[in-house]
Parts: C-alpha cells; structure tokens; sequence
C-alpha cells in the first residue's frame, strides 16, 4: 500500500473512532507506520486529510445505496434494507450515527470546511435522488428533490435519536416513516 493510502486510512480509522478533533497528527503517524515528511509531501495540514474525509464518507454512502438498490424489489424493500444495512454496519462502533453527520457536528464550526460538507451532503443526496428514480422514473423533479431531502431528514434525525437512546424501536419507526414519504410522494 501508498504511504498516501495507508495515512488516509489510517486517518478515516481513528477520525470513526475518536473523531476529528481528538485524533492527533502523531497518531495518525503511528497508526501509518509513516514519517511527518510523508505526511506533509501529501497532505499540507490535517485539515486537508479531513476534506478528503468527507468526500470519502459521502462516496461510501453512495456505493451503499447502490449495491442496496441492485438487491430493492421496490421503494419500501430499498429503505427497509438501506437502513438495516447502516445499523448492522454500526454494530461493532462506539460511535453509533451517521458518520456524515458525526463528522460534520464536530466540524461545524470551522468554516474552512463549510463548502467540502455541502458537497459530500449534496453527493448523498443526489444519490438519494437516483435511488427514487429507480423506482418513480416518472416522478416530477420537484418531487423527488422534496423526497430526497425529507428521506435524509428522517434517516439523519433518526439515526441520531437511535445514537441516543439505544432503542430500536426509533429505527422502525424512522424506516415506517420513511417509506410512508416516499409512497405518499410518488402517488402524488
């Protein structure tokens, strides 16, 4: 492996577990097997390993969705499975959430990376958009704009209420909530 991938990994690895702003450059190292100098030749501050973060984060959620579409018989099957694939995925994590939203919470006030979180944002959401033109190709643009936005409201608020209350039942009703939206939308 790249001693620019393994600092990248290394970096996602410890920013999931112990988040941004208590993941020091010295572990980051550590954790790389990698020298300062490296780092430095790849990445101009840790700042910039974070931006590279977010992309990552809001690709992943992209190849989720879509591996989760090619196996959705519709709509409703697409959100069951989405979403018990991100809570099977969050099992082994102390840090139980969307790391999107996770990361972003952590990051919010440092603006240098105000444009880098509407982008990965926008990148899940335009996914979201794809994913319900699988199943409504028809569907005005208004309104799949509107069910992309209200399907990651509920699946962001839901997962942060899961994160703290450990209580499962918020993951069916999120996932209920989510599939009446999108079935009320695509009738419409």
């Amino acid at each position: 492996m790249k001693p620019k991938q393994k600092i990248l990994e290394s970096s996602f690895a410890l920013f999931r577990e112990k988040g941004f702003q208590a993941t020091g450059i010295a572990e980051i190292l550590e954790k790389a097997g990698a020298y300062k100098k490296t780092l430095y030749d790849h990445f101009p501050s840790k700042d910039d390993i974070g931006f590279e973060y977010l992309n990552y984060l809001s690709e992943q959620q992209r190849v989720v969705m879509l591996k989760v579409l090619a196996k959705a018989s519709d709509m409703a099957d697409f959100i069951e499975k989405w979403v018990n694939f991100i809570v099977r995925n969050q099992r082994n994590t102390s840090r139980k959430d969307c790391p999107i939203a996770l990361f972003s919470g952590e990051i919010s006030h440092l603006s240098q990376f105000d444009t880098y979180r509407n982008k990965a944002v926008h990148h899940v959401l335009e996914t979201v958009e794809t994913c319900i033109l699988n199943f409504a190709p028809n569907l005005r643009s208004d309104l799949v704009k509107s069910l992309s936005y209200e399907l990651y409201m509920s699946y962001l608020g839901g997962l942060r209420l899961y994160a703290l209350t450990k209580d499962r039942k918020v993951i069916e009703r999120m996932k209920s909530q989510m599939i009446v939206s999108a079935e009320r939308i695509i009738k419409s």
